[in-house]
């Protein structure tokens, strides 16, 4: 019997205020050859097999701006817009909430201004979920790592076990959304979604990415972007 295609939830994640980016746009809406970095990622995931709803969070008195960079892009039945929380984790857990009515099996987890990230990549991020509770795609560290106090060499820190990680992140939709809720009660705050899944016990696999899947944080970011989207297509 051919096992079912699994019913994919997708939340991005915009809510943060872009504080060391600098400028009144906000970062997901500020145009990287000629279309918002936000769009990026809602076009890969809308083209995706098995996505049954994609919510994003966005600050609430900005989702106005973000409707309005979207509409030349044309309605999406799928897509909705909320409110984000006061952090990322209540971002997270929202925008599950707002998902649940659509019965994901899986849930990916990304941010809104990681326009790079590539079908290849997500397909690899969905495959590590059997027989895990969750999976990050990421990097391994190939830079000499220092310790540092203020502008003054400490040590240097092995790298060999030390990953740098990205989004997406993939989970059973019940086991993120347990874990999060649980981290919030118990005032854990994790840095990313994996954090908190491994925290209470699940199982988490990296998976390796391009490095090319940058989060845009600084105004400088959005050349190195531009030239990658400008090199391959991303999606």
């Amino acid at each position: 019997m051919e096992a079912m295609t699994p019913r994919i939830g997708v939340a991005i994640l915009g809510g943060g205020k872009g504080t060391r980016f600098g400028g009144v746009t906000p970062k997901p809406i500020v145009h990287v050859l000629g279309n918002p970095i936000i769009y990026y990622s809602i076009k890969l995931f809308s083209s995706m097999p098995g996505v049954v709803s994609t919510v994003i969070t966005f600050p609430g008195d900005e989702i106005p701006m973000l409707e309005k960079a979207l509409q030349p892009y044309g309605e999406d039945k799928k897509r909705k817009i909320i409110a984000g929380g006061r952090s990322r984790p209540a971002s997270a857990i929202k925008a599950l909430e707002a998902l649940m009515p659509h019965e994901p099996d899986i849930v990916i987890i990304h941010d809104a201004v990681r326009p790079c990230v590539t079908s290849e990549d997500v397909e690899n991020l969905l495959a590590a979920l059997k027989e895990n509770d969750g999976a990050f795609l990421g990097a391994k560290l190939s830079d000499t790592i220092w310790s540092a106090s203020g502008d003054m060499a400490g040590e240097i820190v092995p790298r060999a076990n030390l990953v740098r990680a990205f989004t997406p992140q993939a989970f059973p939709f019940r086991t993120i959304l347990d874990a999060l809720k649980k981290g919030e009660a118990e005032g854990f705050e994790g840095t990313d979604d994996a954090s908190y899944v491994v925290k209470y016990g699940g199982r988490v696999r990296f998976v390796p990415s391009s490095a090319a899947n940058i989060k845009v944080t600084y105004p400088k970011d959005l050349e190195i972007v531009e030239a990658l989207l400008g090199g391959y297509t991303c999606a």
